[in-house]
C-alpha cells in the first residue's frame, strides 16, 4: 500500500536508528573568560553608547524642529492672499495652531 521506494524506506529506517548527537562540552574556565572579556569591554562601550544616544536624540530633535518650521511656513504660504503678503510666524502660530 505504501508508495515509497523500498530503498528510501531503508534509508529512513537507518536514520531513525542513528544515535543522537551529543551536546558539545565547553572547556573549563570558558565562562569566566567570556564574562571577564565582556566586563572589560563594557567600560569602553558605555561612553560610546552615551555619545551615540546623544547624537541620535539631537538628530531627532533637529528633524522635529525642521518639520515644525516647514509646517508653519506651508500654513503661512497657503493662508496668504497675495504672494507678497507674509504675516509674521508668531501670528500664524497664534491664529492657526493655538486656539
Amino acid at each position: 500500500m505504501s508508495r515509497l521506494n523500498p530503498e528510501l524506506k531503508k534509508i529512513i529506517r537507518w536514520a531513525r536508528q542513528a544515535p543522537a548527537p551529543e551536546a558539545p562540552v565547553m572547556p573549563l574556565g570558558f565562562e569566566s573568560r567570556v564574562l571577564r572579556a565582556c566586563q572589560s569591554s563594557s567600560s569602553n562601550d558605555d561612553a560610546f553608547r552615551v555619545w551615540q544616544g546623544a547624537v541620535w536624540k539631537s538628530a531627532w530633535a533637529a528633524a522635529t524642529v525642521l518639520l515644525v518650521g516647514l509646517t508653519v511656513l506651508a500654513v503661512q504660504r497657503l493662508g496668504s492672499k497675495s504672494a507678497y503678503d507674509f504675516s509674521p510666524a508668531y501670528e500664524v502660530v497664534s491664529t492657526e495652531l493655538i486656539p
